[in-house]
């Protein structure tokens, strides 16, 4: 297999010995974004939070601190990650605070309305389906609940010849800024808004579930 396209695969769904080694440096090699991310999104509310594609656990980590009144879930579909996870957050899982699950973002195991906020960070390029993906987030998430998507590879930043050398094959589903707001505008979020830190090539962007859905504010006829 070409190197790129392992690396890829790995990063997707780390599996083995290099995989468990790849989650482990994720959670190094991620911190400094995770922290501008989160530092962005308003949880002083939070009460459920989700980590999609939680990888090692860092992000719930961090959760833990700027939302300690939250209740954190994380799901991968790597085992792999999740035992890095567990790892990483031990303590919170025997407080009963931490909740991991082996899950995939385009059938989530949880009830409508379920979480009233939901961060993924460095997965969401990496999924089959972003539109489906965003359409299960949809389902789970609390009216007025929050999305965050968050990372490094997208097209039109600092890093834009990189990123699409790497999404030049097909396995990792890129937009530009612009265009990943659009897609969220039409999955139905509102108020989404565009976070970049371009020296750094990173960006998050943060859409909201509406209070009601088009049926329920459409005139009566």
């Amino acid at each position: 297999m070409n190197p790129l396209h392992w690396l890829i695969s790995q990063c997707r769904r780390p599996r083995g010995l290099a995989g468990w080694l790849l989650a482990r440096g994720m959670n190094r090699a991620h911190a400094p974004m995770t922290d501008w991310a989160l530092s962005l999104i308003s949880m002083q509310d939070s009460r459920t939070v989700l980590d999609i594609g939680c990888g090692g656990g860092g992000a719930l980590l961090k959760l833990s601190e700027l939302a300690p009144q939250a209740e954190l879930h994380g799901i991968d579909y790597s085992p792999q990650s999740l035992g890095v996870a567990a790892r990483t957050n031990r303590r919170l899982m025997e407080q009963g605070r931490v909740f991991l699950r082996e899950a995939d973002v385009s059938d989530l195991p949880y009830d409508d309305g379920r979480f009233d906020l939901i961060v993924a960070i460095n997965s969401h390029y990496l999924w089959p389906d972003l539109e489906a993906g965003l359409g299960e987030i949809m389902r789970v998430l609390q009216p007025r609940g929050s999305v965050a998507l968050a990372g490094g590879e997208y097209f039109g930043g600092k890093h834009d010849t990189r990123n699409r050398k790497l999404a030049s094959n097909g396995r990792m589903n890129c937009q530009t800024l612009p265009e990943l707001r659009d897609i969220l505008s039409e999955a139905g979020y509102s108020g989404t808004v565009i976070h970049e830190e371009w020296n750094k090539g990173w960006f998050c962007v943060v859409g909201h579930k509406p209070v009601f859905d088009v049926e329920e504010t459409a005139p009566p006829t």
